[in-house]
């Protein structure tokens, strides 16, 4: 048996930039952000922000979408 489980974490970049955008605006640390996320502690205001942050970015993408024509393919003139 190993002595250190091979336990094994990737780091999402995207969950980072959210929880320091909501730590800023809250004015709270990133690690009672990441606490709050992850359930150990309880703060409406830092989980509503977070969720309206991650909500809003991909409206943002959908919307984005909707204005540029991927799928079209280009006329010969």
């Amino acid at each position: 048996m190993a002595k250190y489980p091979s336990k094994t974490r990737i780091r999402d970049p995207k969950k980072a930039e959210l929880v320091k955008k909501t730590a800023s605006i809250t004015k709270k640390s990133e690690s009672m952000v990441y606490r709050v996320i992850a359930g150990e502690r309880e703060n409406e205001d830092v989980l509503s922000v977070y969720m309206f942050l991650l909500q809003g970015g991909n409206k943002l993408v959908e919307e984005a979408k909707k204005l540029v024509p991927f799928n079209q393919k280009p006329t010969n003139r």
